[in-house]
């Protein structure tokens, strides 16, 4: 997600490890070449506790088991079987995720993050592995939004701390926008949307795609994309030796076609009852 965050000062991590009472991420992986015989960096099978916010599908969410599943996780469970790593993956409130990297409480974050120059002046980001846009998403029914032009009267749901938000506050600041609604989480402002509590939510592209097929009918996105950005995986501010094992990963990945594959599982593929 072009997802922003509050500075760690201010906020408290709600964590949940994945294992014992947390939720899991599913089955075992499929074995991989060795590092060593791929010609990619070796991370010596050490563990890596890796932070994402499961409440943005279909980039990570819950299934109907309370397994942590999506684009992310399965992104992650891939660089770790080419580099040598096992992901532990936690769920965390998505205000907590780049303050707990900062502060050593996960090594890794991946949980549709944008790239911005702010960002990078507290953590260290990995190549990028996807770009999207931010777009307007209304429900079905809605005739009177035909892009972002006419929300100048209108009502518009975010995510608190998002890269929305910033965008959303900009357009309001400018006169584009009548009034900004913030919640703790997207799945929190679509459902306002959908109960008519605001008129349109800003939303990254692809994210937007996952809240239309776990709302079939009822959802759609008008007009153009409103920015274009990029995706990368979080690691700590000076950890060079996991951002280039990472950045390695990544450019095999999209090499032999793995990401294409994921792409095309998550994004064109999924379905919210599988």
């Amino acid at each position: 997600m072009s997802r922003g965050f509050v500075r760690w000062a201010l906020v408290v991590a709600v964590a949940f490890w994945v294992g014992g009472c947390a939720p899991r991420t599913g089955g075992r992986a499929t074995p991989a070449a060795s590092p060593q015989a791929a010609g990619l960096p070796d991370l010596g099978g050490r563990t890596l506790r890796v932070a994402t916010d499961a409440t943005y599908p279909p980039f990570e969410m819950l299934d109907k088991d309370k397994n942590i599943v999506g684009y992310d996780v399965d992104l992650i469970q891939e660089i770790c079987r080419r580099v040598n790593c096992k992901p532990e993956i936690r769920s965390v409130a998505w205000e907590g995720i780049l303050p707990g990297v900062q502060q050593g409480d996960y090594d890794v974050a991946i949980s549709g993050i944008t790239i911005t120059e702010e960002r990078e002046k507290q953590v260290d980001f990995t190549e990028p592995y996807i770009t999207v846009g931010q777009v307007v998403l209304v429900r079905a029914d809605e005739t009177r939004i035909q892009g972002a032009q006419d929300l100048t009267d209108k009502t518009v749901a975010v995510q608190l701390g998002t890269t929305n938000d910033e965008l959303a506050s900009k357009l309001h600041k400018d006169g584009r926008i009548r009034e900004v609604k913030r919640y703790r989480t997207f799945d929190l402002a679509v459902a306002a949307l959908l109960n008519r509590d605001v008129d349109a939510v800003i939303i990254d592209s692809v994210a937007g795609l996952g809240f239309m097929a776990q709302h079939p009918g009822k959802l759609k996105t008008v007009g153009e994309k409103l920015t274009e950005e990029q995706l990368g995986i979080v690691v700590r501010e000076g950890n060079a030796e996991l951002r280039d094992a990472f950045n390695a990963a990544l450019r095999a990945l999209k090499e032999d076609g793995t990401l294409d594959r994921l792409y095309r599982k998550w994004f064109e593929e999924w379905k919210p009852t599988q």
